[in-house]
């Protein structure tokens, strides 16, 4: 039997220093915090310059709330979703971190608690009427009904599966999906593998092309209709400054459904 659908528990968080602001952020009584990317004058386009008013809205990676904040600012109803636990994160396993995998694991777990905490620290001095979601980004739950708008922002190329991720937000979205990300460019559909045997990388797996994720989201039943370009600044060691990323905003066609069942794709049996 299946147990009915719930939404994360708020959390009361008293401390900013419990928290981990992945994006940086105005709190009031608090004043600015985070992170490692500083979004807010590229807001806007950053959202692909989308009218959220009255929209029911699917923040899919939401980290620590950055973007569902904004996005209720300017009209929308969101539902946050992130990874029920930093132990789920899409993990390279390369050779040179094999052998300390649980470190890794244990590691990612305590920072994913910490942008919870940011999350809801921010939630309740902001005001946010919010709900949060946490489970399997590759199968999110019918139960969360169905939206308006579903937004990746930066999230894809930490995925091992961008396309079932795509999928399993897609499936609950009956209008819009708007994509931000660090595009290659061209049209031909691209996607070029992170990781290698010298550098070491274990938590991004893929670039990709703008018309690879067109062309990902045109399988799905969506057309991309306009595109911005933002300039987020990165403010991680070594690679300060701003950073091309593109939004692109597609609409369903005529003709494809919303579907509220398991996301699991199908599978060939013998």
């Amino acid at each position: 039997m299946n147990e009915p659908f719930k939404y994360a528990a708020p959390r009361s968080i008293d401390r900013v220093e419990d928290c981990a602001f992945y994006h940086k952020i105005s709190i009031p009584g608090v004043g600015d915090v985070g992170g490692q990317w500083d979004l807010r004058d590229s807001i806007d386009s950053y959202l692909g310059g989308f009218d959220f008013r009255g929209k029911r809205t699917l923040d899919v990676g939401t980290a620590g709330g950055f973007m569902t904040f904004e996005m209720e600012k300017r009209g929308a109803d969101v539902v946050s979703f992130d990874m029920l636990d930093g132990s789920q994160w899409d993990l390279v396993p390369h050779v040179k971190i094999q052998a300390n995998l649980d470190e890794v694991r244990r590691r990612n777990s305590i920072a994913n608690h910490r942008l919870k905490n940011a999350y809801w620290f921010a939630h309740e001095r902001l005001g946010s009427m919010a709900r949060a979601y946490y489970g399997d980004i590759y199968d999110l739950p019918g139960g969360l009904g169905e939206f308006d708008v579903g937004i990746f922002g930066m999230i894809l190329g930490h995925l091992r599966d961008p396309m079932q991720a795509l999928y399993s937000a897609s499936r609950l979205v009956r209008d819009t999906i708007i994509v931000t990300n660090q595009m290659m460019e061209g049209q031909e559909a691209t996607g070029l593998l992170m990781p290698s045997r010298k550098n070491g990388e274990a938590m991004a797996w893929w670039a990709m092309s703008r018309g690879c994720i067109t062309e990902m989201l045109g399988i799905l039943g969506f057309e991309v209709k306009s595109s911005t370009i933002c300039n987020p600044q990165c403010l991680v060691d070594g690679r300060r400054g701003p950073e091309r990323c593109v939004s692109l905003v597609a609409q369903r066609v005529a003709g494809s459904v919303c579907l509220t069942g398991s996301a699991k794709p199908p599978r060939m049996v013998a």
